[in-house]
């Protein structure tokens, strides 16, 4: 039988949120993942599984510890545990490294397996926060529990994740919105949305037929839309009929996805998505 059973918060030090020195957030700040075990061999691979969690839920820059034994070299498993957990030692370790902190993975043995993680700011060599959870011998937690934890731990604008959408059109002047909100005229610096999302983008300008599309924006990557408004009345160019719009997602470290979308019974109404690998 699985149990799984809050432990205790053992520390809450600080404000949970990095900025960049400016007063703003940096939710690409570096943070090294790194693990610390004290004469247990429960939950192998915690720690890998806490780093591509915190890969695939936030925009961190994140070290585990294989790139972290490549960045410091032989000694450091050696110098985490001569660490034994405290706050000021991995700080150190986390300054060779060039991280803003430091998310030190515990598992230890006290009758229940107890994991534990830590968050230091490796300027300061604090613990800015710190949880424990007490595990059944034979159990593991899920990945959404792990997420929780990570939740818990991590500031809470770390998991607000963003795309950029960037518009071109054949018109200067022509109004841009996302939704109802006006985003301002043609020619356009890129727009910043909250992602994964899909957002309605709409091109007006007086005298031309709107342009209109379904813009779905992958998370850290940027969709691009070329809008083509006609004149109402006009005559009917190819794209009128068989409209093309070419986007292009792109995931910063990541892959990228191209996709081309055609639609013929409504000319101004255009779907525009992204693929990614």
């Amino acid at each position: 039988m699985r149990l799984l059973v809050p432990l205790l918060l053992i520390a809450s030090v600080g404000v949970a949120r990095a900025d960049d020195g400016d007063g703003h957030d940096d939710g690409n700040r570096r943070v090294a993942v790194l693990e610390y075990r004290a004469g247990s061999s429960a939950l192998p691979g915690i720690e890998a599984r806490v780093g591509e969690l915190l890969r695939r839920k936030t925009s961190l820059t994140v070290i585990d510890s294989d790139e972290a034994r490549q960045g410091y070299g032989g000694k450091l498993d050696s110098d985490i545990v001569g660490c034994a957990g405290e706050a000021a030692c991995i700080g150190r370790i986390g300054k060779k490294l060039d991280a803003r902190e430091v998310l030190l993975v515990g598992v230890s043995e006290f009758g229940d397996v107890i994991l534990t993680l830590q968050r230091i700011d490796v300027q300061t060599r604090d613990v800015t926060m710190r949880i424990a959870e007490a595990l059944a011998e034979d159990a593991a937690p899920t990945d959404d529990e792990l997420t929780g934890y990570l939740k818990r731990v991590m500031p809470e604008s770390d998991f607000l994740r963003y795309g950029t959408i960037r518009v071109s059109a054949n018109l200067a002047g022509a109004k841009v919105f996302l939704g109802d909100e006006p985003q301002g005229v043609t020619p356009i610096e890129e727009i910043v949305v909250r992602a994964p999302a899909t957002y309605e983008l709409k091109l007006t300008k007086s005298g031309y037929v709107s342009f209109s599309a379904q813009v779905q924006v992958p998370p850290d990557g940027e969709v691009a839309v070329d809008a083509r408004l006609t004149v109402v009345g006009g005559s009917r160019p190819w794209y009128a009929h068989w409209y093309v719009a070419a986007i292009a997602a792109v995931i910063v470290g990541g892959g990228v996805g191209l996709g081309v979308y055609l639609a013929q019974e409504d000319p101004t109404t255009v779907p525009v998505g992204g693929e990614l690998d």
